[in-house]
């Protein structure tokens, strides 16, 4: 038994650099996109903060809706005062974010960051809140949310 004939190597070789070529120039498949919402009162100790997010969404537009949505949703603790001022502050792709509060109620120390890892992320948020906390409560100031976008970690 005779094995099957191969097509020309000059033939594989317009195959294979065709078929390279248009995985380059179809649209990606598998993008995410991500948003943070937050509300912020001019004061955060009487008034509260609010915050929303999505992650992995088709695209922008529907990851900056369904931020602004959960930033506006009624929930236990969260002064309406804050929701009705939810604006997306940033949209990302392949990103992470994270929010950073003092625990007690009636403080202001807040902050959120979107970085390009968890880590870094966190930290920014972190150093936010403190800035905001006050010389007595900066050392309270923790990262209470953190999440990625697509690919990043």
């Amino acid at each position: 038994m005779r094995p099957a004939p191969q097509p020309p190597r000059r033939y594989r070789t317009i195959m294979a650099a065709s078929l390279v070529a248009a995985g380059m120039l179809w649209p990606e498949r598998g993008t995410a996109d991500g948003a943070l919402a937050v509300g912020l009162p001019k004061d955060v100790a009487a008034e509260g903060f609010a915050y929303g997010f999505a992650i992995n969404k088709p695209n922008a537009a529907e990851a900056n809706n369904q931020a602004l949505a959960d930033c506006k949703t009624p929930a236990q603790g969260v002064d309406q005062r804050a929701q009705a001022l939810c604006a997306v502050v940033q949209s990302f792709h392949n990103q992470c974010f994270a929010v950073a509060m003092d625990p007690k109620d009636a403080t202001p120390g807040v902050g959120w960051a979107v970085e390009d890892s968890k880590q870094g992320a966190g930290r920014s948020a972190l150093d936010k809140c403190k800035a905001t906390a006050g010389d007595d409560r900066r050392d309270f100031c923790e990262v209470t949310h953190t999440d990625c976008d697509g690919t990043a970690k």
